[in-house]
């Protein structure tokens, strides 16, 4: 990656940086956002926009530039940096505080990141999910508050996951980076309260709504251990199904009929998306 993007300014990707006195670092005060790039295209870039608005009002920060701005330097980055397949994460901090606790004027850094996807055989065969007690603060809105998350990650890896999902001890939420749906008799559940308005999901849905019936309400954690299915959807993971949790399988333990509907619905709607938006060579 050779560039970035600093309060609207291009900088050399490797000299970006902000002051040590920014409320981002010092009191994990910020949102962001992240977004694909594939062909060259920001997949739903139309919806992380708009959440990435709403997540800054929630934190009371007004980001320098419109909507269209935004995107104008998006793809300027993108175009800088040739990038075909990776990521564009946005940052929103509280800016430089002279008492490090008062938020002032924002900093917005937009950055290009390299992106791995998961591995193939998560789709073929199902992840790993392991749980864990947690409740977010402000969940509806995409903060840099990853703490458990981050520090969870090293028992994700060692006990073979894909995914870590918060539960209160009655109800399950989400996962630390993904959005949660479960399937049950064939119909689709998926949380709308209380956890963040994940833009997979939201396209999931719409894929969804020919195939099954949905319901979006709170899932109970005795439903999440009893689904005949279980789906995580996210920017990186887009639809991925998941087969076991902690020690016990999901169903009868393979990849569902209805994950595998949905996987390939979801491929053909972001691939005609992608073919919207692609400029011809």
């Amino acid at each position: 990656m050779r560039y970035a993007n600093i309060n609207g300014t291009i900088v050399a990707h490797d000299q970006a940086s902000l002051h040590i006195s920014d409320l981002g670092l010092r009191r994990g005060y910020a949102v962001f956002e992240f977004f694909r790039i594939l062909r060259g295209v920001p997949v739903f870039l139309e919806d992380h926009l708009e959440r990435f608005e709403r997540s800054a009002r929630l934190l009371e920060l007004e980001p320098p530039f419109n909507r269209e701005k935004l995107q104008s330097l998006i793809r300027e980055l993108i175009q800088l940096n040739d990038l075909e397949q990776g990521g564009i994460q946005m940052l929103l901090t509280g800016g430089y505080s002279p008492d490090a606790f008062t938020p002032t004027t924002p900093n917005l850094v937009i950055t290009p990141i390299a992106v791995t996807p998961p591995p193939a055989r998560l789709y073929e065969q199902g992840g790993k999910v392991i749980l864990h007690q947690n409740l977010r603060e402000l969940p509806e809105a995409k903060t840099t508050d990853y703490l458990v998350a981050v520090k969870l990650a090293r028992r994700v890896r060692a006990e073979g996951a894909t995914e870590v999902i918060y539960h209160d001890g009655t109800w399950v939420s989400e996962g630390g980076r993904s959005s949660l749906s479960i399937i049950k008799d064939g119909v689709l559940y998926t949380a709308k309260e209380g956890v963040l308005p994940g833009i997979t999901r939201k396209h999931l849905l719409q894929v969804a709504l020919p195939l099954l019936p949905i319901l979006e309400r709170p899932i109970a954690l005795g439903e999440l251990l009893e689904a005949d299915e279980v789906l995580l959807t996210g920017a990186t993971r887009q639809v991925m199904p998941i087969t076991q949790i902690e020690d016990k399988p999901v169903g009868n333990g393979q990849v569902g009929p209805y994950a595998q509907a949905l996987m390939a619905a979801f491929q053909a709607h972001l691939e005609a998306y992608l073919n919207q938006r692609t400029v011809p060579q």
